[in-house]
């Protein structure tokens, strides 16, 4: 389509387009390297998953002292100490109190936020992006940049660009099961931890880690020797829930909520393409379908909720994976279980291979034996291949299937987006493409302004 006759409704160095956690870090990232930013997010809020998902607490790196590989983190940590949002560790939050922080952090920093707004299409002049449109209540409009950043989750960005993408297990070409999360509020947490405690003690199961305080953290699944399996087939037989409801059952407290437990439930194997919208609003009208009967199966099986009730259904479905982009080095799983290290490193992690609903075998790789037991991502992975001005963050950098579930989570998508805000900031310094920017620099960059990557 002709864009030109649309109206200019914004104009930066750097276009982030997403403003989830990879992408308000990238935003803020570049904006604290002197380049006038702009973000535009289709919600009303920055955050992504760990804000419209509701994804609490956040992962653990599975690295010893658990480094962050991000100034920002630490940044937002204390944003959110300083509002009782977070416990010491940072990874317990308020999804709230984290949504207020980082929306604080980016204005501070200069940037410029444009909710509300969603990708409409991608205008290109030979192997760069010149503008994109976008479509809002005003209408449709054309934000013009100077480089752009992706970090949609899902990739819009690049393919409209034009750019190459793997999708779904390359075995079966299935995306990761997605969920719908949601919160229960008014549960005598320290009665339901007994009863957690006692049935894993009396079954000899699994699917239990509840401190003395009440607070709650509990996993279960059928192939788990699932210490509430009796719970969950009485139920069942009773008519009060269906086999797919005990597919997953997970629960974590939420910091500062008393009496309040996330539930990572319900989980789907089948419409789970993130990318097509009949499916998730299939998961959002069967997903909330569950959510009632499940809640109404606490009320009646369980100790601790006999006065609870749902506060909260997360406005987004929780996708996992749907489109990875094809990017000057793509991760894979040989990369991640070998422990491969890069030059151009700007992120660590040893969260494990995690996609839901599939055992792997990696008998056939062997872990570098160097004392350094993690991964790392490069920045290559970030520079979309054949788009010179293009970066991509968060879950749909370049990585295979595989991989991809290990680089998903919170801690990775953050490292990734400010890596790759500065790296643009680098690529406009130097009047050079992304895909060209050193990676070392990006990453001493990231540490000078106090990013900590664990052992040097």
């Amino acid at each position: 389509m002709d864009c030109s006759s649309l109206p200019l409704i914004g104009e930066a160095d750097i276009v982030v387009c997403g403003g989830g956690t990879a992408g308000a870090f990238a935003a803020i990232a570049a904006a604290d390297s002197g380049c006038r930013v702009l973000v535009a997010e289709q919600t009303g809020s920055l955050g992504g998953a760990a804000v419209n998902g509701l994804v609490v607490p956040m992962m653990n790196t599975g690295i010893p002292g658990n480094p962050q590989c991000s100034y920002i983190s630490r940044r937002l940590h204390n944003k959110l100490l300083e509002s009782g949002g977070a416990d010491a560790s940072g990874m317990n939050f308020d999804p709230i109190l984290l949504e207020a922080a980082l929306e604080r952090l980016c204005t501070d920093s200069g940037v410029r936020i444009c909710f509300y707004t969603t990708l409409a299409d991608a205008v290109t002049k030979g192997n760069k992006i010149s503008e994109i449109v976008v479509v809002n209540k005003n209408g449709l409009g054309r934000i013009r940049g100077k480089i752009f950043i992706d970090a949609t989750g899902d990739g819009d960005l690049s393919i409209r660009a034009g750019s190459e993408y793997t999708k779904g297990d390359p075995q079966t070409g299935k995306n990761q099961a997605v969920s719908l999360r949601y919160l229960v509020s008014g549960i005598d947490t320290e009665k339901f931890g007994i009863f957690i405690r006692e049935t894993v003690i009396k079954t000899g199961g699994i699917g239990a880690d509840c401190d003395a305080n009440g607070r709650i953290s509990v996993a279960c699944c059928p192939g788990d020797r699932w210490a509430f399996a009796g719970t969950f087939d009485e139920a069942q037989k009773n008519g009060d829930l269906t086999e797919d409801d005990r597919i997953y059952w997970q629960g974590f407290s939420v910091y500062g909520r008393r009496g309040c437990i996330a539930f990572n439930n319900p989980e789907f194997f089948t419409h789970n393409d993130g990318t097509d919208s009949d499916d998730l609003t299939f998961i959002r009208l069967a997903g909330k379908r569950a959510i009632l009967r499940q809640m109404s199966f606490y009320r009646k099986y369980l100790p601790g909720f006999e006065n609870a009730y749902i506060s909260d259904i997360a406005p987004s479905v929780g996708v996992r994976e749907s489109r990875n982009i094809v990017t000057e080095y793509v991760i894979t799983a040989e990369d991640l279980l070998s422990r491969r290290k890069f030059p151009d490193c700007i992120c660590r992690s040893a969260y494990p291979v995690d996609i839901h609903g599939k055992t792997l075998n990696f008998s056939s790789v062997t872990p570098a034996d160097d004392g350094k037991p993690w991964y790392e991502l490069p920045f290559r992975a970030l520079a979309v291949k054949g788009i010179d001005n293009l970066l991509v963050a968060g879950r749909c950098l370049g990585a295979d299937f595989t991989a991809q579930s290990s680089i998903r989570v919170q801690h990775s998508a953050r490292a990734s987006g400010e890596a790759a805000g500065i790296g643009a900031a680098l690529a406009l310094e130097h009047n050079t493409a992304p895909r060209f920017v050193n990676g070392a620099d990006v990453r001493a960059v990231m540490l000078e302004r106090g990013a900590d990557f664990g052992e040097k």
